[in-house]
């Protein structure tokens, strides 16, 4: 009994699971059924009316990323801007005109070189014609004092004429009293009227002494007048002509009135006792009185 009855139990806990299974099996069938039927739905649904139709159309969203285009370019343009606002694209652009600029100035090195070689000839010519005027006035001037030379007299005693105040007097080598007292005496160290270029120096005295050359002989001498004619004769008889075209009043210590002066002239000179004074006789005798005459 015992065995039977166990056997029973298990044969019914087997049933027992058996229809359990079924009951899973056909509320799986069930809910599967469902499924399918709800999802058969929204395909057919979706085959009538596509869930996307409802959103813009692909050529919607094509313009709009055109439209969007230009703002990217904008963008760019901006980024360029800045990029050439910003101050290490400025220093580059400064230095590149900079870079133009000094390239512009700086000379061709043939054109230098060609100028450089011009002015060097320009130079070379400029010395070569200076050279030749200096050695031409040089030949000229000892041509001068050679034909000077071959002219001038044995004996350098001459003859003074200023016929304005009519005097015609001898002018005697130096001036040692010998010479004044006899009539007027040549500077030793200035030039003669036979050498080209000097200041032949005549000095005389105003008063002098009575009974010889001397006496009064440069009296008049304040009388003369500029244009006045003056004339030197030579030993030789050769006559020097001249035109008187200053007077000079200086000190007596002042000597730079018997220096040349670059052209052929005579000075007359004698004392005066002041400035502006000619004609007080002594006895101070303070100024120099200078006519000088030049050659004409």
């Amino acid at each position: 009994m015992a065995g039977r009855s166990g056997s029973g139990w298990g044969r019914a806990a087997v049933l027992l699971l058996g229809v359990v299974a079924l009951v899973i099996v056909g509320t799986s069938v069930l809910v599967g059924t469902q499924l399918l039927s709800s999802t058969g739905g929204d395909q057919a649904q979706r085959a009538v009316e596509p869930s996307g139709a409802k959103q813009d159309p692909p050529k919607a969203v094509e313009e709009t990323t055109e439209a969007k285009e230009p703002e990217k370019a904008d963008s760019a343009d901006k980024k360029d801007e800045a990029k050439k606002d910003s101050p290490a694209e400025q220093k580059k652009e400064t230095d590149d005109q900079e870079q133009v600029e000094i390239a512009a100035s700086e000379p061709d090195p043939a054109s230098a070189s060609a100028s450089a070689s011009a002015s060097a000839s320009a130079s070379a010519e400029a010395t070569t014609e200076e050279a030749s005027a200096s050695a031409s006035a040089e030949a000229t001037t000892e041509e001068a004092s050679a034909s000077a030379a071959a002219s001038a007299p044995a004996d350098t005693t001459m003859s003074l004429s200023v016929p304005s105040i009519g005097l015609s007097t001898t002018v005697y080598e130096g001036t040692a009293e010998g010479s004044l007292t006899a009539g007027t005496g040549h500077l030793a160290g200035t030039g003669y009227p036979w050498i080209p270029g000097s200041n032949t120096y005549v000095a005389g005295h105003r008063l002098g002494y009575p009974g010889t050359g001397s006496d009064h002989i440069f009296w008049d001498l304040p009388s003369v007048a500029i244009g006045d004619p003056v004339s030197l004769t030579d030993a030789n008889g050769q006559t020097y002509d001249y035109a008187v075209s200053e007077i000079l009043e200086v000190p007596i210590t002042d000597l730079s009135v018997t220096e040349p002066i670059g052209s052929d002239v005579v000075s007359l000179q004698t004392c005066i006792e002041d400035y502006g004074d000619y004609w007080t006789a002594g006895p101070n005798w303070n100024v120099r009185y200078v006519v000088r005459a030049e050659k004409v």
